[in-house]
């Protein structure tokens, strides 16, 4: 840990995140123009399953391998091995029960479409267990091309495959492409696991499984948190309304850009404070973590109306509306994985998913009553109160683990911050060069207030 450069990690993680989402965020004019709402929203439903099944899929095992760099940090090669051979062998099963079931019963169904998700939610989950691998040892070059590289990929394949092969049916355009290439890294990503080992270690397994699989309800329980409202509005409203939702929803994760960049040192840098027991260090850390996540999430609010026109077409822009309350969500995502990391640390998983789950299962609640009624607008404000539940009820267990840690005047000033910007967007939302004006005063002002840590920074 002494010889990590976390700037220099840092800096790879953001430019890759920047570039993983700029990717994302600059076709989004493209894949709106030449897909419907409905077709758009098909693909975001399909996403959502897919999110939903690798976790499934994946038993949540990169959790594991976070912890297993505690203790197994000499075996890591073989434990890898262990859970890659596992996943693979439960990957295949599924796929095989699930065709099963759909022959011997003639189900009718899709059959194209569900083999393709369990393959895609196949590569997904073996991915995301290297990239934990290699964050956890500082290696941010390889972990930033495994980040950018898919999607890059699929996005530049699938513009050329909607165009030209798949005029009638343009959703499996985007489906398909990004399918064979998420496979196909996993593919890859198995062969570098198996090649520095073939080891299957049951003690291995059991460990991972032991810390892992209580949050697979946990890791579902999320992905209901936020993927739950674009499937129940396809079927409780309509298509063109979830991709209306989702084009918002994703234009607002553009801030998670930074906490996706910091949380790769993040991470490895609280685990090594928690086991040195500096909390304190962690705390003065934590203050400057949560500013940055804080200005940032205002900016994007004040700014949002504008870049959204910019991205899509005139069919989307009655959605701007519900860019406070999903960008709001966001944040609160944010703050609370601060305390599930104190989770984690501590192996309370049963707790994470219990406390997950009870706001996952609001989120479905609330959706079931407004929905109907106020279709997607409805969806923006259910998921920001469901979040706001776990929030809450993670901070609660978290402080019994660790009271000292993240009290809870960290988040005090930027709720002023929040509440009075939001009152600012819906006031001036049809004003431009007032909230623009606002947004370049907050901006400035900002700077001035940190430029002593923004100078040592930078030094």
């Amino acid at each position: 840990m002494n010889g990590v450069n976390y700037k220099k990690a840092g800096t790879y993680y953001f430019i890759g995140n920047i570039f993983n989402k700029g990717v994302a965020f600059l076709t989004v004019p493209i894949f709106t123009r030449i897909l419907s709402s409905y077709d758009y929203g098909v693909i975001n439903t399909y996403n959502s399953w897919v999110g939903i099944i690798a976790m499934i899929i994946g038993f949540a095992l990169n959790i594991g391998v976070r912890l297993a760099f505690v203790d197994y940090e000499k075996k890591i090669d073989d434990f890898m091995a262990t859970i890659t051979l596992f996943t693979l062998g439960v990957s295949v099963a599924s796929i095989s029960v699930v065709i099963g079931i759909v022959k011997v019963f003639n189900i009718n169904a899709n059959i194209l479409l569900i083999c393709m998700c369990l393959l895609h939610s196949f590569g997904v989950a073996i991915v995301t267990d290297y990239i934990q691998y290699l964050m956890m040892q500082y290696r941010y070059k390889f972990r930033t091309a495994l980040m950018v590289l898919p999607n890059l990929i699929s996005v530049i394949v699938s513009i050329g495959a909607i165009l030209f092969f798949f005029k009638s049916e343009p959703y499996l355009g985007r489906i398909i492409p990004t399918t064979a290439i998420n496979l196909l890294f996993g593919l890859i990503v198995v062969y570098l696991v198996l090649r520095k080992s073939h080891i299957f270690c049951f003690e291995y397994l059991k460990y991972g499984l032991a810390i892992s699989a209580p949050l697979i309800v946990h890791g579902i329980a999320l992905n209901i948190l936020s993927q739950s409202d674009r499937i129940m509005i396809t079927s409780m409203a309509d298509a063109s309304q979830t991709g209306i939702y989702s084009l918002i929803y994703n234009f607002s994760m553009i801030a998670t850009v930074i906490t996706t960049s910091l949380e790769g040192v993040w991470l490895p840098w609280f685990t090594h404070k928690m086991k040195e027991n500096k909390p304190e260090e962690i705390n003065k850390l934590a203050i400057d973590y949560v500013n940055v996540m804080t200005y940032a999430m205002v900016c994007l609010i004040l700014v949002a109306p504008e870049v959204v026109k910019l991205l899509a077409s005139q069919d989307y822009w009655e959605g701007i509306s519900i860019i406070p309350p999903i960008v709001l969500a966001n944040y609160v995502i944010f703050a609370y994985t601060l305390y599930v990391n104190i989770e984690h640390y501590y192996k309370k998983t049963v707790f994470v998913t219990l406390n997950t789950t009870v706001a996952a299962v609001t989120n479905i609640v609330l959706n079931f009553i407004f929905i109907p009624q106020y279709g997607y607008i409805a969806a923006s404000y259910t998921t920001l109160a469901s979040y706001v539940v776990a929030l809450i009820m993670h901070a609660r267990y978290a402080k019994k683990l660790e009271n000292s840690l993240y009290p809870i005047k960290t988040f005090l000033i930027p709720c002023i911050h929040f509440a009075i910007t939001c009152i600012m967007f819906y006031a001036f939302m049809d004003k431009v060069f007032i909230r623009w004006g606002i947004m370049i005063v907050y901006f400035v002002g900002m700077l001035f207030k940190e430029r002593n840590k923004l100078s040592e920074f930078f030094s």
